[in-house]
């Protein structure tokens, strides 16, 4: 991990995890991309394990990724199922908004035959796609709001929700975007995400997803599983009810898809103090 680009001119700082591999400080976002327990690991153990890519008996497994940061979901994903003496093939589409990061991710090593399959991700970012006998992956720029709705319909086996932060990123948490996810992932599919905030589980509900408890990993607390009618492990019907009933865990709204991270987390303020959202902001 030598030669790291000139933080200052990158709008990242480069910190350590865990687990050996790096992740980056987004300094518009004032956050980390990865848990610090480890970013690789968090990749494998909350995002492509739980989602049931490697038990899933298809010949084409499809993902979308949101989120692509630095490229890790990606890696766990052809790093876990590639071995696997099958012949399945991976299709891998990961939408990112910045992909300023691509010259950090030219300067990690991890020594071990990820190197092979990071170098061909790293392409993928530069390129925008990247296929071989085994897999292609499509890095798609621009706002995940917008791109999204150029995904055909039940077409995703998985999705990994890993973008920044409820609060940080409120723009790829509402109800909206969570309904574009629903309308294309297929019915047996698995989203996966770090956050178990109970406005994201209300959002996921309001978006015809069942939800249930995903991993813990490091010292985060579990994250969410759900899908529509996939093989889930539930949480109670009681849980769900109380989380539709609850004003503190009125999601977040978008409109359009097109308002600003502001108005998001004013509109959902606006619901706490128990008046209504407010339908007009710019959508």
């Amino acid at each position: 991990m030598s030669n790291l680009p000139d933080k200052s001119k990158t709008g990242f700082t480069p910190v350590p995890t865990g687990d050996g591999s790096l992740t980056l400080l987004a300094h518009d976002y004032d956050e980390a991309m990865h848990s610090l327990s480890g970013a690789f690991e968090e990749s494998l153990l909350k995002h492509v394990r739980p989602s049931g890519l490697p038990g899933l008996r298809k010949s084409n497994l499809r993902v979308l990724d949101i989120g692509f940061g630095l490229g890790y979901n990606c890696l766990a994903t052809l790093f876990e199922l590639l071995p696997l003496a099958d012949g399945r093939t991976v299709e891998i589409v990961s939408l990112e908004k910045d992909l300023s990061a691509i010259p950090f991710m030219k300067s990690l090593c991890f020594n071990d035959s990820r190197d092979e399959l990071y170098a061909s991700i790293i392409l993928a970012a530069e390129y925008g796609s990247i296929a071989s006998e085994r897999f292609c992956i499509t890095v798609i720029r621009g706002d995940a709001r917008l791109t999204i709705q150029h995904l055909p319909e039940k077409h995703f086996d998985a999705v990994f929700h890993d973008a920044f932060s409820p609060p940080k990123n409120p723009e790829m948490w509402s109800v909206e975007f969570f309904n574009e996810i629903s309308r294309v992932i297929s019915p047996t599919g698995i989203l996966t995400t770090y956050s178990s905030a109970r406005h994201i589980r209300r959002a996921l509900l309001e978006s015809g997803f069942r939800i249930g408890r995903g991993p813990s990993v490091g010292k985060k607390r579990e994250g969410t599983l759900a899908s529509i009618a996939g093989n889930i492990p539930l949480i109670p019907e009681s849980d769900s009810a109380m989380l539709r009933e609850n004003r503190s865990a009125a999601p977040y709204r978008d409109f359009g898809l097109c308002n600003s991270r502001k108005e998001i987390l004013e509109m959902k303020q606006r619901v706490a103090d128990g008046l209504r959202p407010d339908h007009r902001a710019r959508g």
